[in-house]
This record gives C-alpha cells, structure tokens and sequence, in this order.
C-alpha cells in the first residue's frame, strides 16, 4: 500500500508542479531570517562606538565584562526561543507561531533606538535572540511541510544563505549610517513580514492533526496552486491528500517513547557528537568571529579598516555557505569535515602567530594583510565545513523514534556552548591574550580531526536505516545471543 501511494506521490508532484506559492510563501518565510540576519549583524559595527568615549548610552562607555554579555546574550535567548516556539508550534502549528517571531526583532530594534542604557541592550540582545531560536524550529519546519519533496532542499537551502546576506547587510549599514539612525533602516523589515504573513494559510499537516479537513484540503490546494477542477488535477490532489492523512495516522498511532529508546548504543552515540559538534562548532570561529569581528579587527590593526574588513568577513560567510552542500555531496561527511577543521586550524595558528609577534613588538607594517585573510579563510571553510553539516551529522545519529527530542537536546548544547565561548571571549581575550585564545580554538580544531576519524561515514545513506543495528535489542533477541 505504501509503495502505491509513494508512485502516485512522484506523479502527483508532476502534475501539481506549479510551485509557485511554495516558493512565495518560503520568500515570505525568509524576510523574517533575512531581519534576524540585520539583528545579528548590528552588533560588530555597533561595538566600537559603545566602547568609545563618546558613547550614545548614558551608563558610559562600556567595560569589558559588559562588552561580553552584549555578545553572549543572543545565545542565550536562542535557547529560551527554541524552547518557546518548539511549544507554540505543537500548540499553533507552525503558520500561526511564525507570527511571533516578528515581535521581538521589533521589540529590539525600538530598544536600540529609544533605549539609552547598557540594560536596554542586553534586553534587546536577548529579545533578537529568542527569535532566532524560533527560527531554528517553527520556519525551518514551515518550509519543509509546504515544500513538494523534488524542490525541498532547495528551499530549506535558503535559511544560511538569506541570513548570511542579512549579516552582510547589517555589517555594510553600521559601517556608513551613524548609530542613531540604524534601526530606522531595520525595523520595517519584521513589519513587512507581518503583513505578507497573514496572507499565508497554515500548512494541511497542522488542519490535519486537528481532523480540520475542508481547510487542510484548501491549504493543500493553496500550496500546490491549484483549484482541482480538471479531473486529473483532482485526482492527484486527492492522492496526496489520501497520503498526509497517512502519515498523521502512522504519527498518532506510533508508540510511545519509553526510557529504554534513550539507553541504547544509538542514543548515546547521538548525544556525544551533538555536544562535541557543537564545541567544535564555536573552536572554528562561529558566532563569535561574527559578534566580535570589528572589536578583533581593531586589536589586531588591519590595514583595510575594521568595517571594510568586516564586510569582507560576512562575504566570506557567504560564499562558504553557498559551496557546501557540493562539498558535502562530493567528498563526504568525514572529508569534507576533516578538510573544515584543518582549514580552520590552519588559519588559527596563522592569526596566533600574527597576534604573538605583534604582542611582543615586532614591526607587522608589511603584513597588516594577514588579520583579514587569515579571518576570512577560518569563516569560508567553516562556513564550507562543519557550520553547514552540523545539523546533518547529528539528526543522522539519532533513531527516528527520538530524532524529535534529540534534535532539541542538539539545538540546547549549540546554543548553550555558544553562550558560553561568546561570554568568556573578550575576558579571554585581557587575560591571556588573543594569541593564546586562537592558539587553544586551532589546537580543539586538531582534537576534532582525531574525533571525526571515529565517526561513520554516512554519505549516500537512508536516514531512516542507518545504525539500526545500534538499537536496544529486544528479550527475544537477547535469549537467542545467549543460545
């Protein structure tokens, strides 16, 4: 029966292959990704007026314990996002929890333009933050329920890339509108998604999971952009609304999840490369290359200038990200993530040994190139590497059984260790020097090539048959061994 229904879903998408409102309403998704990307991207530019005598915030320049909750508390609202929109996305689906995501970029922005303390900041940090963990959970799923699976991937492709232009364009304003006036250019953005939004139904898997099937019959129609009024039109629509019903039914009828699926090879296997990924994540430069890049331009004394050498950063970011998934598919998980963190380590050492004879008073004059490229290289070859695979080296180590909670497990160790690095960073950097700092993140580069040699490679694999044979074995089973 499954198999008869997989062949009339491969003719179905032939027949409802006009995609149009799939990729309108992924456009729409994305203009809320692309003002998160502004979000992030305010805080480089921002950094050096805040630190500087002639600061616009009346609590004075600020220090560098403060300094390091600016660049942390994104993080932290990432974590306290995913959790608030993973609930508001059960409870709404993931149309309606889209909304809120507006909210707080709104929130942040009017708090940099009106607010005029340190204290406002951080609140403001923390508000972009937690929409940035509801992208993480209610846009990313929105795309793929609407999304016909021939063009899915492509469209989910979309999220690094529009907020990495985002980023840019955060960068490239701080550098040429005064502090005063950035948010202006800004806060429209989340206004505009809001407006487009309501013009998009919610997806037929929520009308579903609520026996709603007249609107989750019209919301299939909508996504699919046809009106079902040709008879073979109808009958495909039909097949694919017979298949999603389907798969509601396996979803509610499944069993449940018991403590025995989380005490198994797989599982634990899934929880250590979740949180060593993430690590090694943040040991390539991660958000907080991104956060600090001005502040890190300065110190090291670029000869381009610090926004200048900023941009090119975030250009960097971008083209890394746009050449990923052909690395991946090409070389492999474990090559391409090898490759990554080589690179990586590569242009660490390189930046230390800059830092170190800089420190000690040697005339660098000649060499004011080297900060800015060896920057660039550690962001494009993460961002080509292990920024890009992340997320599929983890869910491809979790059982679809607890892929769901795993994936949430994942997104709280990412969140939680950029939190932490983005808040020692600058400490960091005035007690033991940004020499020493890029020394230790290059040498976990290299302790995470030796822990990649022990993964599996898992190119060209189903997701739904990997490692089976990590499964807890069952009684039956268990007495035959013993036999």
């Amino acid at each position: 029966m499954n198999q008869g229904i997989e062949i009339v879903t491969s003719e179905s998408e032939q027949i409802l292959s006009n995609v149009k409102k799939q990729v309108f309403a992924t456009v729409i998704a994305n203009i809320v990704i692309f003002s998160h990307g502004c979000c992030v991207g305010w805080v480089s530019p921002a950094l050096p007026v805040l630190l500087s005598d002639d600061t616009p915030i009346t609590t004075g320049p600020i220090s560098n314990e403060q300094l390091s909750w600016v660049g942390s508390m994104s993080n932290f609202g990432s974590i306290c996002g995913t959790f608030i929109f993973g609930t508001l996305t059960a409870f709404l689906g993931s149309k309606r929890s889209m909304i809120f995501l507006a909210f707080p970029q709104i929130i942040f922005w009017l708090l940099i333009l009106f607010g005029d303390t340190y204290y406002h900041i951080i609140i403001g940090r923390l508000a972009a933050g937690i929409s940035g963990g509801g992208i993480q959970t209610g846009v990313v799923l929105f795309v793929a329920e609407i999304s016909n699976n021939n063009i899915r991937g492509r469209l989910g492709s979309f999220t690094p890339l529009i907020r990495n232009i985002g980023l840019l364009i955060g960068f490239f304003v701080g550098g040429v509108v005064r502090y005063e006036y950035r948010p202006y250019v800004f806060i429209s953005l989340p206004i505009i998604y809001l407006i487009w939004l309501f013009y998009l139904p919610n997806t037929p898997q929520y009308y579903l999971k609520n026996a709603d099937f007249d609107r989750a019959e019209k919301a299939l129609m909508f996504y699919k952009n046809c009106d079902g009024n040709n008879d073979r039109e109808k009958t495909h629509l039909n097949a694919e609304m017979e298949r999603l019903k389907l798969i509601d039914d396996e979803q509610k009828n499944s069993p449940k999840i018991q403590m025995n699926d989380f005490c198994n090879r797989m599982a634990l296997k899934g929880v250590i490369v979740s949180v060593a990924v993430s690590w090694l994540c943040q040991m390539t430069g991660g958000s907080t290359f991104t956060n600090y890049a001005s502040f890190m331009f300065e110190k090291s004394g670029t000869s381009l200038g610090i926004h200048i050498s900023s941009i090119i950063l975030a250009v960097a970011q971008i083209v890394g990200g746009l050449i990923s998934t052909q690395l991946g598919d090409t070389f492999g998980r474990k090559t391409t993530l090898n490759i990554s963190l080589l690179g990586s380590a590569g242009g660490l050492f390189t930046f230390a040994t800059f830092m170190y004879l800089h420190h000690i008073g040697y005339d660098l004059s000649n060499f004011l190139w080297i900060p800015v490229t060896s920057l660039s290289l550690i962001i494009f070859i993460s961002y080509a590497g292990i920024q890009a695979l992340i997320n599929t080296c983890v869910v491809e180590c979790f059982s679809p059984k607890i892929r769901t909670i795993g994936m949430i497990f994942y997104s709280f160790c990412l969140n939680g260790i950029a939190f932490g690095v983005d808040k020692t960073f600058p400490i960091l950097l005035e007690i033991i020097g940004m020499h020493s700092v890029m020394l230790i993140m290059a040498i976990n580069c290299c302790l995470g090539i030796v822990f990649i040699a022990f993964m599996k490679e898992t190119k060209g694999q189903s997701i739904d048959t990997m490692d089976t044979t990590s499964e807890t074995k069952s009684p039956a089973n268990n007495e035959q061994n013993k036999a």
